[in-house]
């Protein structure tokens, strides 16, 4: 359960909640210019990662194999498609930001199971929490609105929801760890060792 006893390490939870914040603020703020221009920095990055490697062939001395070559070229080709035509492909991205709000849900209904057994009880309202999440990312992936800047909305909602709530249940949980003599120490929980000493 290491994997989800790590969800709740103070650093790294803070600076995931915060920068989905700030990416959910974007969403809500920008839900016109959002989707082709998440398309279109992805392509960029595909394109680059493309030129990149065919400057690298180009220069190197080992000839690579067959496949490489295809793999360079699809990436010259997903790369160019992304930014020529971001409009078609935002439906792709809206079901991959939907996806990923769903694993949100679903990580972070993980990692309440994964702390339950260490004798931490969470509250219910957190595990509701958790399944709200991953509602909205299937409600978003299965698209039963037109709109694309609604469903960026919602997206934008769902980062900012999960931000939030992971900040707060980061904050209940170790608040109970502390309470219960425990803290989290490499990703494991361990007891809070006492050392006694005679006056």
């Amino acid at each position: 359960m290491s994997i989800f006893i790590s969800a709740f390490d103070l650093k790294k939870s803070i600076i995931r909640s915060v920068l989905l914040i700030l990416a959910g603020l974007f969403f809500c703020f920008f839900p016109n210019l959002t989707p082709q221009l998440f398309v279109t920095i992805t392509g960029g990055i595909v394109l680059f990662i493309g030129v990149v490697s065919f400057l690298t062939l180009l220069t190197g001395e080992n000839k690579p194999a067959g496949m490489n070559y295809f793999n360079l070229g699809l990436s010259l080709v997903v790369g160019l498609a992304l930014i020529i035509a971001p409009g078609f492909w935002v439906k792709f991205v809206m079901i991959l930001l939907g996806v990923f709000l769903a694993l949100c849900g679903i990580s972070q209904l993980a990692s309440l199971i994964g702390i339950s057994h260490s004798g931490i009880k969470p509250s219910m309202a957190e595990y509701i929490l958790g399944a709200l999440l991953l509602f909205l990312g299937v409600f978003i992936c299965f698209r039963p609105i037109a709109s694309e800047q609604t469903l960026m909305i919602l997206v934008g909602c769902g980062c900012i929801f999960y931000g939030i709530t992971n900040l707060i249940m980061l904050l209940h949980i170790r608040a109970k760890l502390k309470k219960a003599g425990k803290h989290i120490v490499n990703d494991t929980i361990e007891d809070i060792d006492f050392e006694l000493t005679e006056d």
